[in-house]
């Protein structure tokens, strides 16, 4: 069983969850993207892998951000 963290996003009415997690020697990332009422799929979307786990972490916020962008704030 794998350990690490899960963060997850919203936008637009889609759901978005990002799985980090150690593997040997890198670190890789599962994407999941759920729509409203789309099943849940058991594969990921996407899957990166860096070397550090910041760097990780910071490949999936620019991938999310790219793929999903958040919505422009109304302030």
């Amino acid at each position: 069983m794998k350990t690490g963290r899960l963060l997850k996003f919203s936008r637009q009415g889609t759901d978005i969850h990002a799985y980090l997690y150690r593997d040997g020697v890198c670190f890789r990332a599962a994407v999941y993207v759920r729509a409203a009422g789309a099943p849940e799929s058991p594969k990921p979307l996407v899957e990166l892998e860096a070397k550090a786990s910041d760097v990780v972490e910071r490949d999936v916020r620019a991938w999310i951000d790219q793929h999903y962008p958040p919505r422009p704030s109304t302030r």
